[in-house]
């Protein structure tokens, strides 16, 4: 009786070694998973960001000259874009030295800061593209030759501003470069997951929400104000990258919101998964723009940026002039 005993201690010793194992094997083959997805993904946005924004810079800089409507904003967007790539030179490095972070606090605040503001930027930016599209006929805002430079330079301060959370609560510990909004550097306190679930939801908010019903009403007033072949294009190049910022961005803003706000709703799956494969999905955002202006465009050249959205007015003013003379 007493070597049965033993018989069933060594079986169940045996199941214990292999369900160690078995679990080792899992974090060693998640962990694999996740450096294989940042590692490639940050090496293709590097790559594409820097050489398609700097692209449409040149080319932006050429339309400038002759219109400068489109072109200035579209200018704006992809030297945002082309900045924000020098986060993800940290975070190529990062993921390179299996997430460990040797380059100091303040680069781990400015990766994080730079990478949001480019997002708070876009939100933005679109937002006052659309709403200043509503307004094109408006005299005050024909006659205001700085106006787009106003906009966009206000878009920049708005995104400088919102994204300051990255530099109070960003920092290197254990070797990871991590949020951490408590002020006792100990223990997580019920303050630091107050501040932590304020600037989530204000991600949320103003990154997504505000801008996506500012759109949503500017493209209901201007929708029927587009007739002719090249302004459609045009507004169709443009709706696109709005699709685009919301697409890339939403689940992640949205899936971080939920986990800070909703404890236990996501599961286990989502965060260890989901929440990587959205985070690489926010980062392509850094080029998708020039990859809409080149597959809808149809143009390298980018002809379609040096059209004049509000030409058919003065088309039909002509006629009409001719006419009663």
């Amino acid at each position: 009786m007493s070597a049965d005993h033993s018989n069933s201690t060594n079986i169940d010793y045996d199941d214990i070694i292999r369900g160690f194992q078995k679990e080792e094997k899992s974090i060693k083959e998640y962990k694999n998973y996740i450096w294989m997805t940042y590692f490639i993904t940050y090496c293709i946005v590097f790559i594409l960001g820097v050489t398609l924004n700097f692209t449409v810079i040149v080319i932006s800089c050429r339309k400038y000259k002759s219109f400068q409507e489109v072109a200035i904003w579209i200018m704006a967007l992809a030297v945002t874009h082309l900045v924000s790539c020098t986060s993800v030179v940290f975070q190529l490095l990062y993921a390179y030295n299996n997430f460990k972070w040797n380059y100091g606090n303040a680069s781990c605040k400015l990766s994080s800061f730079i990478i949001y503001g480019s997002m708070f930027f876009t939100g933005t930016m679109l937002s006052l593209w659309s709403i200043k599209s509503t307004l094109l006929k408006s005299m005050c805002i024909k006659k205001m030759k700085t106006c787009n430079i106003i906009l966009i330079s206000f878009s920049w301060t708005v995104a400088a501003v919102l994204a300051c959370p990255s530099l109070f609560s960003r920092e290197v510990r254990y070797l990871q470069c991590i949020d951490d909004y408590d002020l006792d550097k100990s223990r997580t306190t019920q303050d630091g997951t107050t501040r932590l679930k304020a600037v989530v939801v204000m991600r949320f908010l103003l990154g997504l929400v505000v801008p996506a019903l500012v759109m949503f009403l500017s493209c209901c007033v201007t929708s029927s104000h587009k007739k002719c072949k090249s302004c459609r294009k045009q507004a169709q190049i443009i709706c696109a990258i709005k699709i685009a910022y919301f697409v890339c961005w939403g689940p992640q803003i949205i899936l971080t919101m939920l986990q800070a706000t909703v404890i236990g709703s996501l599961g286990e799956n989502v965060p260890k998964y989901g929440l990587p494969a959205a985070t690489v999905l926010a980062t392509t955002h850094l080029f998708t723009s020039p990859l809409i202006y080149l597959f809808l465009g149809c143009s390298f050249k980018m002809r379609w940026m040096g059209h004049d959205p509000d030409h058919n007015d003065e088309r039909d003013m002509v006629p009409l002039g001719i006419l009663k003379q």
